[in-house]
């Protein structure tokens, strides 16, 4: 801070604090008209004031090395570790226990069935009666006892897909609402998609990026990706570049086995979203807001879409990252086979869609 001594003029000029007029000074900074005696208490004023910010700051120092909680983070991963050795030591043993009972079981029967051979063999060989027809029957009974041990001691071991052990992650709340929202339980990967297939009046452009309807209005122009989904959970984020109204941009998934010059939304190949709140699984519609909470009159030029093929659940979603909404399907791989590609249709004239990076 710096004070600008008045040497003329000081009549004119008085200290804001007690209106003297004698050797007044103005500040630099707040530009107000201070006595000497003033002056010095504005300077102390503005120390405390630095003081206080300095104390600020190395309070939040503080809260940014107590509050990092990493201690805290690292004991809950140090439990999950040590509670997912426990579950798979406690499976591990009891499939143990179940396989020396099968073992046990098994040994025991064939041991009896080998005793009752050995004792018709003893007795005949020590009775010296025996013909032909005995020595076939015994070579029958060794070679149904060799394929018995042979097939009883034979297992498979599999896995339990309905006793998963899950993994855990890290995800910083700051920007965790959209993963919630998208219930992302399993870990997505982000979907390397380009549109690789337009019928008609639709068209393709920026290496794949932009699909958009070429006209006349109303008629449908079916857009594919090129990606094929068969596993996994993945995430392709678009925007809606232009829209007439009122909104008839369609987003959803076809099966490869449905993929022809002629398509349908309607078809048992297709699960997605239309416009008029419109909802297509497998040939059948509904546009029930009340069941399945989809208001395509919501969706709005620029609004930023997410299409997420979560093949391991067999469904699929659609995330609306202005109204921070998830809408899913589920899809029957029986009336829609795996892989999904990605389906689009575009109605209005001039509507464009684009396939973003993903954040």
């Amino acid at each position: 801070m710096k004070f600008i001594r008045n040497a003329t003029i000081n009549n004119t000029r008085h200290c804001v604090k007690c209106s003297k007029s004698n050797s007044v000074s103005t500040c630099d900074g707040c530009h107000l008209t201070f006595c000497e005696r003033h002056a010095i208490t504005h300077r102390q004023e503005l120390t405390d004031q630095l003081e206080n910010i300095i104390q600020d700051h190395n309070l939040l120092r503080q809260d940014i090395e107590q509050t990092s909680n990493e201690y805290l983070y690292s004991r809950k991963i140090d439990k999950w570790e040590q509670e997912s050795i426990r579950k798979i030591r406690t499976a591990a043993e009891n499939v143990r226990i179940e396989l020396k009972q099968i073992f046990d079981k098994t040994k025991i029967r064939l041991t009896r069935i080998s005793r009752a051979i050995a004792f018709d063999l003893k007795s005949s060989c020590k009775t010296d009666d025996y013909l032909e027809n005995d020595l076939k029957q015994w070579i029958k009974q060794l070679n149904d006892l060799r394929l018995e041990i042979q097939s009883s001691y034979s297992l498979e071991l599999i896995e339990d897909q309905q006793s998963p052990i899950y993994l855990i992650k890290t995800i910083n709340k700051k920007f965790s609402n959209i993963h919630k929202n998208m219930n992302h339980i399993v870990p997505h990967s982000t979907a390397n998609e380009r549109f690789l297939k337009a019928i008609y009046p639709a068209s393709i452009a920026s290496g794949g990026l932009i699909a958009k309807h070429m006209g006349p209005d109303l008629d449908y122009g079916y857009i594919i990706g090129k990606q094929h989904y068969s596993q996994g959970s993945h995430i392709i984020r678009f925007q809606i570049i232009q829209n007439a109204l009122p909104y008839r941009i369609f987003f959803g998934c076809i099966s490869s086995e449905g993929i022809s010059n002629t398509m349908n939304y309607d078809s048992s190949f297709v699960v997605g979203w239309f416009g008029h709140n419109e909802i297509y699984q497998h040939g059948i519609w509904n546009n029930n807001i009340n069941i399945y909470g989809y208001d395509s009159n919501k969706i709005q030029t620029n609004d930023i879409l997410y299409m997420i093929f979560d093949c391991d659940k067999k469904q699929i979603g659609l995330y609306h990252e202005r109204l921070n909404k998830t809408h899913k399907l589920s899809v029957n791989i029986d009336k829609a086979p795996f892989p999904w590609q990605l389906l689009i249709i575009l109605t209005h004239e001039n509507d464009s869609v684009k396939i973003l990076n993903q954040k």
